[in-house]
């Protein structure tokens, strides 16, 4: 059985010469450019970051601007928060002089 599939294989044509050399440094580029994008991560404007270690817990300590950031894959996690401020609306009904009820709002950040 096995000298017959070594036959069969010896029957199938080869492909050109380098072709192992040329499979191995495309599958080698594509390992390192999953690496890379899985250790980069953007925090964008108006946005802080911490990182969540898989073994320490939550780092409060360290605290990511915006920008470009690096992380170790598998074992470090961004946790992302918005920090902008948010304008709120005040409303409040008031009295005038003559007893009239006037609607009066303001906004807050």
């Amino acid at each position: 059985m096995a000298q017959n599939l070594k036959d069969l294989a010896g029957r199938l044509p080869s492909g050109p010469r380098g072709m192992g050399t040329a499979l191995k440094l495309l599958l080698g580029a594509g390992a390192v450019a999953y690496g890379v994008r899985e250790s980069v991560f953007t925090v964008e404007g108006g946005h802080r970051a911490i990182f969540f270690n898989r073994i320490g817990g939550v780092q409060q300590d360290t605290i990511l601007a915006e920008g470009l950031h690096f992380r170790i894959p598998w074992f470090q996690y961004p946790i992302i928060y918005d920090i902008r401020a948010r304008p709120r609306k005040i409303s409040s009904p008031t009295g005038s002089k003559d007893g009239e009820h006037l609607p009066a709002s303001a906004v807050s950040t």
